[in-house]
């Protein structure tokens, strides 16, 4: 991946930015409203991002590397603490670091610890606060909240309130983000957006069916493994297996008569195709794997180390 060429490097802004936060404030979601791309699934459900996802942002006087990460949360599977690792890891490497909470919510004491251990001073790149989902609350609540922010974190550079879902401000973060990077070449072509693969895409967008279809436990302890990819004209076979960790799991994923397996094939057939613009022909399996989630030869195999 060798830097552009193509962009002026006079006064150009170039770096990274970790996004960080709980499960569920809204990363992938701001990440994705910026850049104009799905490049994250995005769902209800917590820890919908497993892994460090680059998105890339570019314009004639900069270029912003978002690195989404997995929710930072307490779990004791192998699966949860490879998650939480990669978060951390992915902070200590950025050149910026997007703190973001749910501000419609009241602070909890989990929110509150992550904010405080960022604003120790062991990590000294710049740090903006994101308050995330404003349009889900009153206005008189967030002066209060940015007060509360400044108070627990009195040495970040910003703390900017916004509607990720509605765009309302992304244009003010996306402003004091690239404030804060390096004056540097670009590290990317103008027209890249990601770095994921499509073979990646495919499996995150049969992923995020999944998670919008089932319920509970079920998704959590599912995940996607691309066998074939293969293009032939302007048509792409996928074959995607679905793994579940427990018998009991496979029936009610499939659904009545193939049910469910036809609605979540149907739908991330059609996002892939509108990413990838071409058709798609995408063939599901389920297949019971026994405690993959906390198995650390199989989260490898899947992409889902901590190493990944």
């Amino acid at each position: 991946m060798a830097a552009t060429e193509n962009i002026s490097e006079t006064e150009f802004h170039c770096g990274t930015v970790a996004l960080l936060g709980r499960p569920n404030v809204g990363k992938s979601t701001l990440m994705n409203r910026i850049i104009g791309a799905k490049v994250a699934i995005v769902t209800p459900k917590p820890q919908t991002t497993r892994h460090r996802i680059l998105g890339i942002y570019t314009d004639e006087k900069s270029q912003v590397v978002f690195v989404d990460t997995p929710g930072i949360h307490k779990g004791g599977m192998q699966l949860n603490k490879n998650m939480v690792r990669v978060a951390y890891a992915a902070a200590e490497e950025a050149d910026v670091l997007a703190i973001m909470q749910d501000a419609s919510k009241p602070m909890d004491s989990q929110t509150r610890t992550l904010i405080e251990r960022f604003a120790d001073g062991r990590l000294t790149q710049p740090r903006i606060h994101v308050l995330n989902k404003v349009d889900n609350m009153k206005k008189e609540q967030l002066l209060p909240r940015l007060m509360m922010m400044q108070r627990l974190d009195p040495g970040a550079v910003a703390y900017v309130p916004v509607s990720a879902r509605k765009g309302t401000q992304t244009d003010a973060l996306l402003a004091e983000l690239t404030k804060q990077l390096p004056l540097q070449p670009a590290m990317y072509e103008p027209e890249w957006f990601t770095d994921q693969s499509q073979r990646q895409l495919a499996a995150e967008y049969v992923r995020e069916q999944v998670f919008l279809s089932m319920h509970q436990e079920i998704p959590f302890q599912t995940a996607v493994d691309i066998e074939r990819f293969e293009e032939h004209g302007n048509t792409v076979e996928i074959d995607a297996v679905i793994l579940v960790g427990s018998e009991r799991h496979k029936p009610m994923l499939i659904g009545k008569a193939g049910g469910g397996m036809k609605a979540v094939g149907t739908k991330a057939r059609l996002g892939l195709e509108e990413i990838l613009g071409c058709k798609v022909r995408l063939n599901i399996w389920v297949k019971v794997d026994e405690d993959w989630f906390d198995h650390p030869g199989k989260l490898m195999d899947l992409g889902l180390s901590s190493d990944s």
